[in-house]
C-alpha cells in the first residue's frame, strides 16, 4: 500500500499546487484506512508514517505529529516546496514556524487557500489555560493535523490528523487511525486550538 501511496504522490504533482496536493495526501491516508492494527500506536501505515516522520516506531510514540511531519515529507519527494518542522511534538509545528507562515486561530475564515494548513491545538483532557502558554512559545501536550476545508456559514473547520479517534487527543476513547476531525468555533476544541501554521508557499508565491 506505501508504494501505491507514492505513485499516487507523484501522479498528483502535474496538476495540484503545494496546499492542495499536502490535503490530498492527507485524505488518501484517511481513504486508505490507516490505522493502529497491531496495538497502540502500532501497525505498518502506523509505523511508517512514524519512521516516514522522523521517529522510532519501536518506541510506540504518539503519532499526529509525525503524521504530519511524512505527509509533509511526501509532499516535499513529489518535487514540492515544503517548509515544515520534522517532529513528534504537536505543538513545535507551530512553536518553530516563522511569524510569517503562523495563521491566527480566528484568522482563518479569511484564508482563501485554507487546504493544506497545519492546525495545533493543546489536549483536550488539558485546561484551556494550556493554548495560552503554547503562544508564549512553552512546549506543552498538543494534537495536530492537515485542514482539508472550512465551512464560514457553518463556522467549522475539517481537518484530517493521525493518531484521532475522531477527535484526536481528548476525553473520547477509542482507537487511533487517520481520522477526520471536525471543530466548531466556539467549542472546546477550538477554545484549545492555538492556530495554523502555512507549510506550503501561496499560490500567487508560486511560479
Amino acid at each position: 500500500m506505501i508504494t501505491l501511496m507514492q505513485d499516487f504522490i507523484l501522479a498528483i504533482r502535474s496538476r495540484l499546487r503545494p496546499h492542495d496536493a499536502l490535503a490530498t495526501v492527507a485524505e488518501a491516508w484517511l481513504e486508505q484506512g490507516a490505522t493502529e492494527s497491531e496495538g497502540s500506536n502500532a501497525g505498518p501505515d502506523v509505523s511508517w508514517l512514524i519512521h516516514d516522520g522522523g521517529g522510532r516506531p519501536s518506541k510506540r510514540p504518539p503519532w499526529c505529529a509525525y503524521f504530519v511531519s511524512s505527509c509533509c515529507r511526501q509532499v516535499a519527494r513529489a518535487g514540492f516546496t515544503v517548509e515544515y518542522v520534522r517532529t513528534g511534538r504537536a505543538v513545535s509545528h507551530w512553536i518553530k514556524a516563522p511569524p510569517e507562515r503562523q495563521v491566527n486561530r480566528d484568522d482563518i475564515w479569511d484564508e482563501p487557500d485554507f487546504r493544506g494548513l497545519i492546525f495545533v491545538r493543546t489536549r483536550m483532557s488539558k485546561p484551556e489555560t494550556e493554548r495560552q502558554k503554547v503562544l508564549d512559545g512553552i512546549n506543552r501536550q498538543g494534537h495536530t493535523g492537515i485542514v482539508v476545508d472550512i465551512d464560514r456559514e457553518a463556522r467549522t473547520v475539517t481537518c484530517v490528523a493521525g493518531n484521532s479517534s475522531g477527535y484526536g487527543h481528548s476525553r473520547v476513547r477509542g482507537g487511533g487511525a487517520v481520522a477526520k476531525e471536525v471543530m466548531t468555533e466556539g467549542d472546546e476544541s477550538w477554545k484549545r486550538l492555538v492556530g495554523f501554521v502555512r507549510v506550503t508557499p501561496q499560490p500567487k508565491d508560486v511560479a
